[in-house]
């Protein structure tokens, strides 16, 4: 009994060394580089994967769509070594190892939706237009 208990506990032990010993394959897809004016040190995407935050030397975060292009820029501390997102994408987190310090910055994104040939009342170069999309309740 017990020498049959041994061979048992050995079968598995191969089986289960055996399973990771599986091959598997990886593919590279198409590659591209950004140029960016800083080096870069630390990087995390939004929640919904839209854009790319790079946090780059000098204190600078870099804003990147999902194409590649820049955004917008945001200066932050100097000293800030790390940077991350909140789960729901409406902060960004930024350690600063010189000032101890985690900081939480709210983060909104400005949309410009294109009004030309809509109905508009009021100056047509206001510097802000409130849009209601009354046919779409």
């Amino acid at each position: 009994m017990h020498q049959f208990r041994k061979t048992c506990i050995l079968l598995f032990a191969l089986i289960f060394c055996a399973v990771g010993l599986v091959q598997a394959e990886v593919e590279m897809g198409e590659s591209r580089s950004f140029k960016l004016d800083a080096k870069p040190i630390d990087m995390t995407t939004s929640a919904d994967g839209k854009y790319t935050f790079v946090l780059a030397e000098g204190g600078k975060v870099f804003i990147l769509d999902g194409s590649g292009t820049i955004k917008d820029t945001i200066t932050v501390s100097k000293s800030v070594v790390s940077i991350g997102t909140s789960p729901n994408g409406d902060f960004l987190l930024l350690a600063d190892s010189k000032a101890n310090t985690l900081e939480v910055v709210r983060i909104s994104f400005i949309v410009d939706i294109d009004i030309a040939g809509l109905a508009i009342k009021g100056p047509e170069n206001a510097p802000v237009v409130i849009a209601v999309f009354s046919d779409y309740q």
